[in-house]
């Protein structure tokens, strides 16, 4: 059966199971809020690229039960007076988020719903499915697009992990990738569907098919005279851009590029290099691929000054080889006019109660110069600029800061949808858009939070009278009061 776009039973059952629960005892359409937040910034880094949002609110736009799901639940033991409720069912959730391209950091609300208990469950598994694995991609992509140019020089990242990707047909990771800064990508079908740039070169197979590895050049290049790229390394690397610098020759076609995927990189790459300049292949670029990741592609830069212009990435960008699941959560914030608090014995998994919102602080620059977790309907911010002093304290350190009034601040998070009509701009928002949008914003974090290894923590803090009623719901959850503890 075709995966339909919007079906609600992109769940998993137990969101079922609980709505039916709240509906027999009649509390299905209490308001509540829930919030999706990190508890850690994955890499050992000190951010996340937030992605997904877009295709959440395609899917939101398109919800509603079909025929066929009602039978189906039918079929798996579910009241016919529940089912007749979802039968006619709309969505009625408000829903604020921070924009696809903002950088966020832990415990901040990444997405906020409120509305009906039965609805704001039943999202749960979407919201995480396409958000947790597009952010992570997306931030695996911009630190590799930012060891590509760890020296000050932009070069070309073309994202190949199309044949190693873990989600049919790619979409998914070349579409985070783009928003995290990648240039092209050899995906064909996400390149049409999302309108970005596609490219690459050739596999082994076109020069093991031929009599002579420069035949089989001289046969591609011909095809494609203006890409005129050509990988080197099937036999001989060193030999095989002579061979290419002979196609060119021969063919009167320049060549575009060479590629090395596979051996010592560095060492090839200045071998190459030398081969192609004296033979007047200045323009020439060197292409590498071979398992590369963000610590590699440093290192050929900046440790061992190799001669490369483009990275072609795959396996370790598609599968997020280093971390493969980002770990975002969902949790319960606000039932009816209680806030709510989950204690456990890891403080790291104590959230911090009622719906929240996001002030970010900006220096002189317009960099950022911390975060501070406030209730959803604080006074804080008017326009740009802070309305009234804010005082906040950091969690781990329980150490406090004072911003003074009239500091430039904003409220990062929009609404994105308001009694479950989505906010189309939002919904329909251009992928380069979003990917300038991205670049944009990591430009203004400070340098020393996006080091590869030993990023400087980014704080995001709590305001004074929340980090305070967090401790008092705490210590009120300990001693018995009013305990909802970790499975």
């Amino acid at each position: 059966m075709e995966r339909k776009k919007g079906t609600p039973l992109f769940c998993d059952l137990y969101h079922l199971t609980m709505a039916q629960a709240m509906f027999d005892n009649n509390t299905h359409n209490r308001t509540e809020t829930y919030e999706m937040f990190i508890r850690k910034t994955p890499f050992n880094g000190s951010y996340l690229l937030t992605a997904g949002l877009g295709e959440v609110l395609e899917w939101l736009n398109n919800w509603h039960f079909e025929p066929e799901d009602i039978e189906f639940l039918r079929q798996q033991g579910f009241k016919e007076s529940f089912l007749d409720m979802l039968s006619t069912a709309r969505l009625e959730l408000d829903i604020d988020a921070f924009r696809e391209g903002e950088v966020v950091f832990p415990n901040e609300p990444i997405v906020r719903v409120t509305g009906p208990a039965w609805q704001a469950v039943m999202i749960e598994a979407a919201v995480l499915n396409i958000i947790n694995s597009q952010s992570l991609f997306a931030t695996k992509a911009s630190r590799i697009v930012q060891a590509a140019s760890s020296d000050g020089k932009k070069r070309t990242v073309l994202e190949l992990g199309l044949r190693r990707s873990q989600d049919m047909q790619g979409f998914s990771p070349t579409r985070a990738a783009y928003i995290g800064g990648i240039d092209i990508t050899s995906n064909v079908a996400a390149g049409q569907h999302y309108n970005i740039p596609v490219g690459g070169t050739m596999a082994h197979c076109f020069i093991m098919r031929e009599e002579s590895e420069k035949e089989a050049f001289k046969n591609y290049i011909r095809s494609f005279p203006k890409q005129a790229s050509v990988l080197i390394d099937t036999y001989d690397t060193l030999e095989g851009a002579k061979q290419a610098v002979l196609a060119s020759k021969e063919t009167g076609i320049p060549l575009k590029s060479v590629r090395l995927d596979s051996g010592d990189l560095a060492y090839l790459a200045k071998q190459v290099r030398k081969i192609l300049d004296e033979n007047d292949c200045h323009d020439t670029k060197i292409t590498a691929s071979n398992d590369l990741d963000e610590y590699t592609i440093q290192s050929l830069i900046l440790e061992q000054n190799a001669p490369i212009d483009v990275f072609g990435v795959g396996t370790m960008l598609v599968t997020s080889f280093d971390q493969p699941a980002l770990g975002g959560v969902y949790k319960l914030k606000r039932t009816g006019q209680r806030d709510v608090i989950k204690v456990s014995e890891l403080p790291i998994k104590t959230t911090i109660p009622g719906a929240t919102d996001v002030v970010r602080l900006l220096d002189a620059k317009g960099n950022y110069a911390g975060d501070v977790i406030c209730t959803d309907n604080h006074s804080f911010v008017n326009g740009d600029s802070l309305a009234e002093p804010l005082t906040s304290i950091d969690i781990r350190s329980e150490k406090g800061r004072r911003f003074i009034r009239g500091k430039r601040a904003y409220r990062p998070m929009i609404p994105v949808m308001r009694n479950g009509l989505v906010n189309e701009t939002e919904m329909k928002r251009d992928l380069s858009e979003i990917r300038n949008y991205a670049q944009a914003n990591l430009n203004r974090l400070d340098e020393t939070h996006k080091r590869l290894v030993s990023a400087h923590v980014y704080i995001a803090s709590l305001e004074h009278s929340l980090f305070i009623k967090r401790r008092e719901l705490r210590t009120n959850a300990l001693q018995g009061k009013e305990k909802q503890y970790e499975n």
